[in-house]
């Protein structure tokens, strides 16, 4: 694989020695970093779907309960 080299403050590297484990290479670290945030940002998505799906059962649910009144 190829690499690269990224330029970070030395504020920026102490905070990835700071989450870094004992041998972790840092590509390890930041790609540990990314998915995380992934994982995070797709339960966000997953909540807010779910909201809307419950709010879109809720409106049906109202619907026929009103419906069955009028019977």
């Amino acid at each position: 694989m190829k690499t690269t080299t990224v330029k970070l403050y030395k504020k920026t590297k102490a905070e990835l020695d700071s989450v870094r484990a004992e041998r972790e290479s840092y590509d390890v670290v930041i790609s540990r970093l990314i998915s995380h945030v992934k994982k995070q940002n797709l339960k966000k998505e997953l909540i807010a779907a779910y909201k809307s799906m419950g709010q879109a059962d809720l409106a049906i649910l109202e619907e026929w309960e009103s419906s069955s009144q009028e019977l």
